[in-house]
């Protein structure tokens, strides 16, 4: 018995670290939004969201940033559709997501195999944010 609660705290030890050691990164400082990027495409996705400025809550969209290791978005962002061109941002969140993918592989990354709710945005104070996550029905 002991040597099988060994063995699983192993296994849940090497599943749960990335192959070249942690990463350097700082997390993002708010719980799912992407990390702020000034160039490459994540850059040129929140340029393009802006402000996210809103009338009304039917204007706020979520958007599905990047890929984790086993599937998934890394994170969430809030836009608007009366401010941003939706068929624009969407090939550059495939891109982004492809990139992503990309780098995964080619680092051999591996995550929690968490799945990342997906928020829900409102327009709060004339902006889109992205507030607590849809209810499981």
């Amino acid at each position: 018995m002991r040597q099988l609660a060994i063995l699983l705290l192993l296994a849940c030890t090497a599943c749960a670290t990335r192959a070249d050691g942690p990463s350097s990164t700082p997390a993002p400082a708010q719980a799912g939004a992407a990390a702020p990027s000034a160039s490459g495409t994540l850059g040129q996705i929140q340029a393009l969201i802006g402000k996210a400025e809103c009338n009304s809550d039917s204007q706020c969209q979520v958007l599905p940033i990047g890929a984790m290791a086993c599937g998934g978005p890394a994170s969430h962002l809030a836009y608007s559709t009366a401010k941003t061109d939706a068929a624009e941002l969407q090939a550059l969140a495939e891109r982004y997501k492809a990139e992503q993918q990309s780098n995964n592989q080619r680092s051999g990354m591996i995550s929690n195999c968490m799945v990342v709710p997906t928020p829900v945005a409102a327009c709060r104070a004339n902006t889109c944010q992205l507030g607590e996550t849809a209810a499981v029905r």
